[in-house]
């Protein structure tokens, strides 16, 4: 894949063109991704309510049938339950690492290997966070796909 990035000052917002020959998955994540650069997450923190960007989101978690949203050192609370935002941010890099949270893959800093088949997840704003046996397939496909 070629990219190429071009300054125009004619242009009064960013265009993204995508051609191919063949629509492929690695075509498909580079749309979804591009789709998902202004999305955000409405949230509240104290009465006040917030439009998170996904960009600024480093992690999801549901804790008894409420739900936060984890910025680098705020916690928001949003009304969508784990399942829909699992659905609604799959294509923009956020993967299930455990039954209760939902982890942005583009704060991930690296990866150790715990016992009982466990992964321990360092994300850049050095929290950590343990991925299940369960989701390790999943993480690991994703890892792959962002690193090739």
């Amino acid at each position: 894949m070629r990219l190429i990035l071009r300054e125009r000052q004619d242009l009064e917002h960013p265009e993204v063109i995508i051609e191919y020959r063949e629509l492929t998955d690695g075509v498909k994540r580079v749309s979804a991704f591009v789709r998902s650069v202004d999305q955000s997450i409405s949230c509240k923190r104290e009465g006040e309510e917030f439009s998170i960007p996904l960009s600024d989101v480093f992690y999801i978690e549901s804790v008894d049938k409420k739900t936060f949203v984890y910025g680098e050192t705020e916690v928001y609370q949003t009304g969508l339950r784990l399942t829909e935002l699992e659905k609604m941010l799959s294509h923009a890099g956020f993967v299930r690492v455990s039954k209760s949270v939902i982890l942005n893959i583009e704060k991930l800093q690296g990866v150790k290997n715990l016992a009982n088949s466990r992964l321990e997840a360092f994300l850049s704003n050095n929290e950590r966070i343990c991925v299940s046996r369960k989701y390790l397939k999943e993480i690991r496909a994703v890892l792959l796909r962002r690193n090739a």
